[in-house]
């Protein structure tokens, strides 16, 4: 007889217990990743839109997260693979909003290498009060749900790649293989050998120089064919190659270089790695996933956002995703690059830029040859350096000390204390405002309620919709879009004017 968990009060939900039995019963898109199902008769947990057979109601506890689950001694489901569930809808609180930004940074592994101290330093607030949050949201501490994600990922690597289960133990996270084989024996109740899948039932094997081929989750090619649309007509050519069905580009990561390739299967994403660290998977897989934003919950998004009967008209396909860059350093030049020119004029003064201060890279692919430019090589360039390349001399100075305050903050990528505390420490840098502020907020560290209230665009929508005629106003209404209001841009962006007459 296996192990199984013992009847007990699961933490605390948002939602009452007969109300997540219900959703689970109906399998109702909307709750998925609000809450999961633990079935105490089998010691699996699932998403609320398994399709696995509705087991009796007394048989079954909710939990607020996977970890929560984890830490009540379940074991995930492998046909709707806990790991791929999208990001919970959430609130507009403080408290939400901070929890997610840790999770963010714990999927991308942050407690792998850094302290629970030092990842509450990054996100702004103390480790007490960052436990205290976790608790209260998740019913678990954040080295609990570091733990959960180390052992899904890890499962996920055993089952769907052929990389040696030595490599899985690190590229997962942990820290040697004596703990991974331990952790995975008390999980899983198995050896890691015996969680290997048959080679034919993984993902297709990786071609050219790629080591690791990995399906991150479902996504409709609809989807992914705007999403790559986006980033071609964006794209730093040198270190982007993006085609119909397929985005590609170099990465410098600590003192390694290497290519991704990211394609569409036909019904999901799959990403082949050719980076040399497969430590630094957990965060290559995070990128993309944010990239390509495989966490949205787009049910619940576009049925809060419908809530307004004045953005309902520009909602008749729902919610899109929210393109988010690589990198949310690459996306702030860029931003800067992009102010009052149009993004044709933005794309080929980036070419240039990347051309003259990006670092030869050999791929094998001729596409792909360069790094982007590091913060330091941009922060030790002359003023002529750029205004040679065709930058007026306003946005090169910016560019220089945008590059200097990055490159004098190493922590920078990760140190996203929130929305309003990000837009007051890049709107003290001369030459960047509140609307560059909030693109990079959005697009960069992929912020769910970032909005450029002042973009052009949004305004010809708004007025178009009966919603505002002014940036105050605009920003005025979109109050009630909150904490989606990213998606509600791009619900706007998306928008035809002419379909409101």
């Amino acid at each position: 007889m296996p192990n199984l968990p013992k009847p007990g009060a699961a933490p605390p939900l948002a939602l009452d217990a007969e109300t997540c039995f219900r959703a689970y019963e109906t399998r109702d898109e909307r709750f998925d990743g609000r809450f999961f199902v633990a079935v105490r008769t089998t010691g699996i947990f699932c998403r609320p839109v398994c399709p696995a057979r509705t087991p009796k109601r007394q048989n079954v506890e909710f939990h607020a997260s996977a970890a929560g689950a984890f830490a009540a001694g379940f074991r995930p489901c492998l046909r709707c693979r806990p790991e791929r569930a999208p990001r919970s809808a959430g609130t507009a609180t403080p408290g939400a909003a901070l929890v997610a930004r840790a999770l963010t940074a714990i999927d991308a592994g942050a407690l792998d290498e850094a302290s629970l101290d030092r990842l509450a330093g990054w996100i702004g607030v103390s480790t007490r009060h960052l436990r205290r949050l976790f608790e209260t949201h998740l019913g678990v501490a954040p080295l609990a749900v570091a733990q959960a994600r180390r052992l899904m990922f890890a499962r996920q690597l055993i089952e769907d790649t052929s990389l040696p289960l030595t490599e899985v133990a690190f590229a997962a996270g942990f820290a040697s293989v004596r703990r991974f084989n331990s952790a995975i024996a008390a999980a899983y109740h198995a050896t890691p050998g015996d969680l290997r899948r048959p080679a034919a039932a993984r993902a297709p094997s990786a071609t050219g120089e790629a080591r690791v081929v990995l399906p991150l989750g479902a996504l409709p090619v609809a989807g992914f064919a705007a999403l790559t649309t986006f980033y071609r007509a964006r794209a730093f050519t040198g270190v982007e190659a993006i085609e119909p069905g397929r985005y590609a580009r170099t990465l410098g990561l600590g003192t390694h270089r290497g290519c991704i390739d990211v394609r569409h299967s036909g019904r999901e994403l799959i990403l082949a790695s050719a980076f040399p660290d497969n430590s630094r998977l957990p965060l290559i897989v995070a990128r993309v996933k944010r990239m390509f934003d495989l966490g949205a919950p787009l049910v619940a998004i576009t049925g809060h956002l419908a809530g307004d009967p004045l953005l309902r008209p520009a909602l008749k396909v729902g919610a899109p995703r929210v393109p988010c860059a690589w990198d949310p350093y690459e996306l702030a030049l860029r931003a800067v690059l992009g102010q009052q020119v149009s993004v044709a004029a933005a794309t080929t003064l980036a070419a240039r830029m990347v051309e003259r201060f990006g670092i030869s890279f050999d791929s094998g692919d001729q596409a792909l040859r360069l790094l982007f430019p590091p913060a330091e090589a941009i922060a030790a360039a002359a003023i002529e350096d750029l205004t040679g390349l065709g930058i007026v001399r306003a946005r090169a100075i910016c560019l220089i000390t945008l590059a200097r305050h990055i490159a004098a903050w190493p922590d920078w990528r990760q140190s996203y204390g929130g929305l309003d505390a990000f837009v007051a420490d890049l709107t003290a840098l001369p030459g960047i405002g509140p609307w560059t502020a909030q693109y990079v907020a959005m697009r960069g560290f992929g912020d769910p309620d970032a909005f450029p209230a002042a973009d052009l665009g949004l305004l010809r929508a708004a007025r178009a919709l009966g919603l505002a005629n002014t940036a105050l106003e605009l920003q005025g209404h979109a109050e009630r879009w909150r904490p989606w209001r990213s998606y509600a841009a791009q619900v706007l962006w998306n928008f035809n004017p002419k379909d409101a007459a």
